[in-house]
């Protein structure tokens, strides 16, 4: 604060009104700032009161908005996870319900209306499922994809369909890494589980293999290679390439002393040696910083190793755009008559006449409306099928070719276990006598005691190996050509060829020749042939809480001992899987509230830094501010002695 002073000797009138007017505007303006940190707190009101507190300011505002929002995203996630918790709990409840339900059933003594009244509460359990299922927080999905609006889970006919998707909701928590607020369906209740897990394509090496794919996807890292004959250096950059086939076009522009290489490409291997084929030193390093030699297993830096050198287990990682030339290995695959999928008693025909990619596979199933999800599964290299109809059974087969077969997606096949039949009880056999007697045409029995066998193919083993059944009326056997089942075959007789399983066996049933409610399996006649062709042996559940509750009322009803007894072990397998989706959302609540409780504290300080940094202290801006409006009233007295002065008083 100054305050101009009085001048002793004489000056202009203007120019001493204009001091004095200076002085009045000067004490104002220093009031009016008081004013303002008296009413706002902050004592740095622009940039320019203090240019280094105020960037030291900024900085810590944009820190605070920063926590603020994580403290909001984390208020939200609590929201989600409160409420996961309560869907969560009815499913428990829900699958406890129907356990103790299942318990009460599989009592052989009930009556038609104590078994109605169970499946009904069965039904009653199934839709508690189905309406957690549907639950919604804040217009998302808790179960059926945050993304998903309408109702995830939707009533047909007896049945129940999967329109969610599987998307998970992701927020940033804490130190800004992403965190889960929601659960899928198929962690939770099981709904759209994969039904098949196929097996791995096998994709093979071609020029136009990506680095990054190759090796099952650990990938191969682009960089610098030196190549000499031991006389001879060439270094070569190779930090651009991004195929193998770049690769191997670069090493083919060496030349050692008039000596060019050779690359070869093979299955899953690199081949590098001279282009005559000669013996001599060929030897390949990694400059400093690099590893692909070192990655394509090609490094000879001493050049001991005679060539040529290679370089195996190279591998690529199936992908999307893997070519269907490159699968099985570099064999390709064949899947001109596409293949079938079979939902309950409706058959769906898959075309791949245009595929020439996985992708394009992919998306063929995925059109169809078989209500299938495929997915490429990369780690393993094979394609999931993903069921997304609750209530039927689902089974994959041929389409009088092999796609199904070689795709690795085929349900029913002779490298299917016998355990795992009649829905993986197992067979029960005859402990009297043959589990199995097939008639043919010309009435010759054949009887097959199965407990040796391992496989359908086994059994099938049998069949064409039986001492009876080696002449020219025999019984062939195969799986069937279109869809699934075991097919027999054998010149027409007097009979057609008939199937019956003796005493308590139940093969037949469970091989597909013989119907549930019948005792025996009776062919036809198929043009020249007599022809019994089997049913699918190894149907597919379509997995989850709420096909396991369709099918045990549908158990119920029927009195079904044996399916209830299955279907009580997969409830406890639902209520493991519930169980533990609810108990992943509480060790995520419980991180949440840590993280929270940090960000909080951070909060604070950051608050107390932007206090220290552009808060006012009041005390000393009522101080000052006395002190200025002391100034501005001796300045008005001032103004006012002065402007009564007149030429008198220089006299």
């Amino acid at each position: 604060m100054s305050l101009l002073p009085v001048a002793t000797n004489r000056t202009s009138t203007p120019l001493q009104n204009q001091r004095l007017m200076y002085q009045l505007n000067s004490d104002q303006l220093a009031i009016q700032r008081q004013y303002d940190q008296l009413s706002t707190g902050r004592r740095v009101l622009t940039i320019s009161d203090d240019p280094a507190a105020a960037a030291r300011s900024i900085g810590l505002q944009r820190e605070v908005s920063r926590t603020d929002q994580m403290v909001r995203n984390a208020d939200a996630a609590e929201a989600f996870y409160q409420s996961a918790d309560v869907t969560l709990d009815k499913v428990d409840s829900a699958i406890i319900e129907a356990r103790g339900a299942a318990v009460e059933a599989a009592q052989s003594v009930l009556s038609d209306a104590q078994r109605e009244a169970l499946a009904m509460t069965i039904r009653q359990q199934m839709e508690s499922v189905v309406s957690a299922g549907n639950g919604m927080f804040a217009d998302h999905q808790l179960l059926g994809g945050v993304l998903q609006t309408d109702l995830a889970l939707e009533h047909i006919s007896g049945t129940v369909r999967f329109n969610g998707n599987q998307a998970i909701g992701l927020t940033k928590l804490g130190d800004g890494t992403q965190a889960e607020f929601t659960v899928s369906a198929a962690t939770a209740i099981g709904v759209g589980e994969p039904f098949i897990e196929g097996e791995s394509l096998g994709a093979a090496l071609n020029a136009d293999t990506r680095l990054i794919d190759m090796k099952q996807g650990e990938g191969v890292q682009a960089g610098v290679l030196t190549v000499s004959d031991g006389d001879h250096f060439v270094e070569l950059d190779l930090r651009q390439a991004a195929t193998i086939g770049d690769v191997a076009d670069v090493l083919r522009t060496v030349d050692l002393d008039g000596r060019s290489l050779s690359v070869t490409l093979g299955a899953d291997s690199i081949t590098v040696q001279y282009a005559d084929g000669l013996p001599g030193t060929l030897a390949i390093k990694d400059a400093p910083g690099s590893r692909l030699a070192s990655d394509l297993l090609i490094s000879n830096p001493d050049g001991f190793r005679p060539p040529p050198l290679v370089g195996d287990r190279l591998a690529p990682q199936v992908t999307l755009a893997t070519s269907i030339s490159d699968l099985n290995n570099g064999a390709g695959l064949d899947l001109t008559d596409g293949l079938v999928i079979d939902r309950g008693n409706q058959r769906y025909e898959i075309d791949f006449s245009n595929a020439e990619t996985v992708g394009d596979v992919i998306i063929a199933i995925n059109r169809s409306d078989a209500e299938v999800k495929a997915v490429l599964n990369e780690t393993a290299g094979r394609i999931e099928l993903h069921a997304l109809r609750s209530g039927v059974d689902y089974s994959v087969g041929e389409n009088g070719g092999s796609a199904a077969t070689e795709l690795g997606i085929r349900t029913a096949d002779e490298d299917t276990l016998v355990s795992e039949l009649a829905r993986e009880r197992g067979l029960n056999y005859n402990p009297e006598g043959p589990d199995l007697v097939i008639t043919r045409p010309d009435g010759v029995e054949l009887e097959f005691e199965l407990e040796d066998a391992e496989t359908v193919g086994e059994i099938i083993d049998l069949i064409r190996n039986h001492p009876d059944n080696q002449d020219p009326q025999r019984v062939l056997v195969s799986l069937n050509e279109v869809g699934n089942g075991l097919r027999l075959t054998a010149p027409p007789g007097a009979d057609p060829i008939r199937v019956t399983q003796p005493g308590l066996s139940d093969a037949g049933t469970y091989l597909g020749w013989i119907p549930e409610d019948a005792t025996e399996g009776v062919g036809e006649l198929d043009g020249s042939f007599a022809v019994l062709n089997g049913s699918d042996y190894q149907p597919r559940d379509a997995g989850g809480a709420i096909d396991t509750l369709l099918r045990l009322e549908s158990a119920i009803r029927d009195g079904d001992i044996s399916e209830i007894g299955r279907l009580q072990a997969r409830l406890d397998d639902d209520l493991d899987a519930s169980t533990r989706t609810r108990g992943r959302v509480g060790v995520w609540h419980s991180s949440l509230q840590d993280s929270r409780t940090a960000v909080e504290n951070e909060n604070v300080l950051l608050q107390s830094q932007l206090s220290d940094a552009m808060d006012a202290d009041l005390a000393s801006v009522i101080s000052e501010l006395q002190a200025r409006q002391v100034a501005l009233e001796a300045s008005m007295r001032f103004v006012g002695q002065t402007s009564g002065i007149t030429v008198l008083n220089y006299l």
